[in-house]
């Protein structure tokens, strides 16, 4: 005798997650939603018989505003786990360790062009230019009567004069003409001995703009970042750290504009979590980016939830068992590498 019991089939449970586009931690492909943190919590979800909506949000702190007044169930991406978020909403074993990082130009080296463009250099240069132009005028004046400008008119005269002071400035000596009155002469004299100086002056203005580009333009630590134009996310915890640490920042709510003041040279480094950094820095920021020095300031990632969420010991429970069966490794080593 077989005996049949009745079966039910319950709904299955919709979660709505809270994320925000961070790679490679969550973001859009093809307008579906994937990344580390993505999928892991897709893997937890399926073994909680759930199906997952995701809520995206534009700022960080929107997102987690959200979790805290439970219009979510949850918030994946790179959320990381700090005691004053701890004090407004709960959190998941860690499911990722990280910590900041400095990503910088990957050019940030000196420029010699960058030297040359200093404005104190092109306020000497203009000043020579003024000088070989009166200098020039002064001489064709002079040296009317000398033969070698006879066939000249004024014009040529004074084009003449200039490429002859030119001359004398650089070589010191009267490569074109030698100057016959006492005044061209005592003018060439002049010249002469101004002409070490413009001459010694440049090359020390040069050298001095390179030696400060290159002091600039160094980021190989945190130390290196004061006197910087540095940037992070707004309500970052790479924000408070670099408050903590007396830093001067700006803060943006977007990865993408920091990435663009970065590569126009309107900022010099930015500060965020080292595994986005590093991310992006080896893949959409090739050849133009570099991340800087070790990893700092060691952070935990974690899922948050509503505080006293009856999801949060589920999750856990699954997260240890993904852990115990070697699918969270698994996970890993495929966004990160398996030496990571």
């Amino acid at each position: 005798m077989v005996c049949f019991a009745t079966i039910s089939f319950a709904q299955p449970i919709t979660f709505e997650i809270s994320t925000i586009e961070r790679k490679p931690f969550a973001f859009k492909v093809d307008n579906v939603w994937t990344g580390f943190s993505i999928e892991l919590w897709e893997m937890i979800s399926t073994k909680l018989g759930g199906e997952t909506t995701y809520v995206e949000a534009t700022k960080f702190a929107d997102m987690l505003d959200r979790v805290v007044e439970g219009s979510v169930d949850a918030a994946a991406a790179n959320v990381s786990v700090t005691a004053s978020r701890e004090q407004v909403m709960d959190f998941s074993q860690p499911i990722f360790d990280s910590g900041l990082l400095i990503l910088s130009r990957a050019d940030n080296g000196s420029s010699i062009w960058r030297a040359i463009l200093n404005p104190q250099l092109m306020k000497l240069m203009m000043a020579a230019i003024g000088l070989f132009i009166f200098a020039g005028a002064l001489v064709a004046i002079f040296e009317r009567k000398n033969p070698h400008f006879d066939k000249y008119k004024k014009p040529k005269s004074l084009e003449e004069g200039i490429w002859w002071a030119v001359s004398v400035v650089t070589n010191a000596s009267f490569t074109i003409f030698t100057p016959l009155s006492v005044a061209g002469r005592m003018l060439s004299y002049a010249l002469i001995v101004v002409g070490l100086f413009v001459v010694s002056t440049f090359v020390a203005q040069i050298t001095a703009s390179l030696t400060v580009e290159t002091l600039r333009s160094q980021v190989n630590g945190l130390d290196d970042l004061r006197g910087k134009d540095v940037a992070t996310t707004a309500g970052s915890t790479s924000s408070r750290f670099l408050a903590g640490q007396s830093i001067e920042h700006d803060t943006y709510d977007s990865l993408a504009d920091m990435y663009a003041l970065l590569e126009s040279g309107e900022i010099d480094a930015i500060v965020h979590d080292a595994p986005i950094l590093a991310f992006y820095a080896r893949t959409e920021g090739k050849g133009k980016f570099q991340t800087n020095g070790r990893v700092f300031n060691p952070e935990k990632y974690g899922f948050a939830v509503s505080q006293n969420s009856t999801l949060r010991e589920q999750i856990n429970r699954e997260l240890l068992a993904l852990r115990e069966n070697g699918e969270y490794d698994k996970l890993v080593a495929k966004w990160f590498g398996a030496k990571y």
